[in-house]
């Protein structure tokens, strides 16, 4: 018998769920337009979290954390630039969950 334990690593199955969900999550809202696909990003910036809802899974983004500020180019019929926030673990499944030729964020 081994005595050292495995050095195989495992998701949790909560978590493996949760990640489950917010990758359905980021499919389905770059499927209705909600999320961008990459393309069109005009800045990509990282601050202190402001408290606000992140787009994806719906939680504040606390100030212990970092939020993720992705600006769009302006819509010309807005007189404002879209801006989602993001935190920084829903970034990385919207980059992972992208097409493979917008992944340039």
């Amino acid at each position: 018998m081994d005595s050292h334990p495995s050095q195989e690593k495992h998701i949790p199955d909560e978590l493996a769920r949760y990640l489950d969900e917010l990758r359905a999550r980021v499919r389905r809202y770059r499927r209705y337009g909600i999320l961008p696909e990459g393309h069109g990003v005009l800045r990509l910036r990282a601050r202190r979290g402001s408290g606000r809802l992140c787009l994806v899974c719906g939680k504040p983004i606390s100030e212990s954390e970092p939020e993720i500020l992705i600006e769009r180019e302006p819509d010309p019929q807005l007189s404002e630039v879209p801006v989602y926030r993001l935190h920084h673990l829903c970034h990385v499944i919207w980059l992972t969950e992208s097409h493979p030729r917008c992944r340039s964020v």
